[in-house]
């Protein structure tokens, strides 16, 4: 009891300051579809790649991963790389080459 409740106070005290630094930065409609795809992605993920989800997606298994979802999700055929230069553009050359960090 006593280490959960150490992580909440060190993870309230770190999220904090991040979450004040950034509540009132703008973003566009085009920040909230890539926020969108970027979580459709983390269920391709979870469908596909999670050894926690059986073979051959029973229902069980994908309402699992379903009800674990963010409410909103997108997915688009076809996506185009998004300019390099931008914020997201760099994260999906870094997802490409994944460092070792170890």
């Amino acid at each position: 009891a006593d280490f959960a409740r150490d992580v909440l106070a060190s993870l309230a005290s770190s999220w904090s300051p991040i979450v004040a630094r950034r509540r009132d930065l703008p973003y566009s409609p085009e920040h909230v579809r890539w926020q969108r795809l970027r979580r459709g992605r983390y269920l391709e993920f979870n469908f596909l790649n999670d050894r926690g989800v059986k073979f051959g997606l029973s229902p069980d298994a994908i309402e699992r991963v379903l009800v674990s979802a963010p409410p909103l999700v997108a997915w688009e055929y076809g996506l185009d790389d998004p300019d390099p230069e931008t914020p997201e553009g760099r994260l999906v050359a870094v997802l490409r080459q994944p460092r070792d960090w170890v």
